[in-house]
């Protein structure tokens, strides 16, 4: 047994007394292939500096072994030397075979600080003098793709996956699926997940999967994703929106509302499941319910307007007037929407609260006045009160908008002649 072997043995069963006798033993005795391999064990175990002591004999041994450097740079480096292992991988002559190896380690160093640009173009160096090197092509396309670059980073997976599918743990295909979808090119990167479905191995992969398959319009084939993530891991609770959010667009309302309490119970924090939900539970005229779940998601999210218009909404086609005034008394003027102003003027008029009708429609009207269905609704209340120059300035206007409305036609013509 070698006196490497012997150090390794020591460290592995915690035995450290002997490691500096030994090192210097397995320094004075053993092969430079055997100290290679022992600097590379020890700074996988972490102990960088035994490694490093090791590195630095070889150098010593063998100047003009440049690989050495590179080893005992991004020890120091990792150390926090930084300064000394620069200057060695710098020192380390576009000549020498361990060149590319420099310019893939002061890559690592800046992409780590956050110096992409630099690393970028040490990459670039790299790929130009290795151009079928994988692994520096694939460290250009996850720095490309980092940083955003998705077209860039799509070429480079696109390159690798010619020849494999997978970089370590990364599954090529899922890579371009994803810079696909960035680039908005959904239907493209559909294609690519459903060409390579078996390479859709990690809860994580199939959320994706199902996520663009959803953008690209593929409702059924999002749903059987999401439901594969949920049966795996039922408080994957990112999922429950977007798998209702896909049976809503199949008009699958029991689907939506068995989905969106699930997930609900999972999450009663999560806004759209509220809105989805109930939409769903209208839909089925599950009236109860749809008010319980906008009423218990604005319990949690009070300043979300959405969902507080959708329950105006309910109460406006419930007849329910006093509740849907009551949704609005305590917010300010600046707070309310336009579509709320809408709401209570109608609600208003059927309480015969004209004043505040009256109030509630001009208000709304400088957001609606190419809505037919608004000013409709508005002429009509104008009507109620008797105001009939308002009427026919409306009417005019509505008309513009549509012209075939021979009902309105009539009524203008008659206030015409009247006047």
């Amino acid at each position: 047994m070698t006196y490497s072997e012997q150090l390794l043995d020591a460290i592995q069963n915690h035995n450290f007394s002997e490691t500096n006798i030994l090192l210097k033993k397995a320094l004075d005795n053993d092969d430079p292939e055997i100290l290679a391999s022992l600097a590379e064990n020890l700074t996988d175990l972490g102990f960088t500096d035994l490694a490093k002591e090791v590195y630095q004999a070889l150098i010593a041994k063998f100047p003009q072994e440049d690989l050495f450097k590179v080893y005992l740079g991004e020890i120091l480096i990792n150390d926090g030397q930084e300064d000394d292992g620069l200057t060695l991988l710098y020192n380390i002559s576009p000549k020498s075979n361990a060149y590319i190896e420099s310019l893939l380690a002061q890559a690592d160093y800046y992409q780590s600080n956050g110096l992409v640009e630099t690393a970028h173009q040490k990459l670039l160096k790299a790929k130009e003098l290795a151009p079928e090197e994988e692994a520096i092509t694939f460290g250009l396309a996850e720095l490309d793709y980092l940083s955003g670059d998705y077209e860039e980073a799509l070429k480079y997976y696109q390159e690798l996956f010619k020849r494999q599918k997978t970089f370590g743990e990364v599954m090529l295909s899922q890579r371009i699926a994803e810079c696909l979808a960035k680039l908005g090119d959904y239907e493209a990167a559909a294609k690519v997940i459903k060409d390579n479905s078996n390479d859709l191995l990690t809860i994580d992969a199939i959320y994706e999967a199902g996520l663009i398959l959803l953008s690209a319009g593929d409702n059924k084939g999002a749903i059987n994703y999401f439901d594969q993530v949920i049966e795996t891991q039922p408080d994957f609770v990112n999922a429950y929106p977007l798998l209702a959010r896909a049976y809503s667009n199949e008009d699958n309302n029991e689907e939506v509302l068995r989905v969106a309490q699930t997930g609900l119970s999972y999450n009663d924090y999560d806004e759209t499941l509220y809105s989805l939900g109930a939409t769903a539970a209208a839909n089925l005229n599950e009236i109860e319910e749809a008010e319980r779940l906008l009423q218990k998601g604005l319990t949690h999210a009070p300043e979300n307007s959405d969902l507080r218009l959708e329950l105006s909404n309910l109460y406006l086609h419930q007849n329910q007037d006093e509740k849907n005034i009551d949704l609005f008394k305590d917010l300010k003027e600046e707070e309310i929407e336009p579509q709320a102003h809408w709401n209570l003027a109608l609600s208003y008029q059927r309480l015969e609260d004209y004043e505040k009708a009256k109030s509630e429609f001009l208000t709304a009207y400088p957001s609606f006045q190419e809505n037919p269905d608004f000013l409709k609704q508005m002429l009509t209340f104008f009507r109620e009160i008797s105001a009939w120059d308002i009427v026919k300035a409306i009417l005019e206007k509505y008309l513009k908008l549509v012209p075939e409305d021979s009902e309105m036609q009539s009524l203008y013509d008659e206030l015409s002649r009247e006047k």
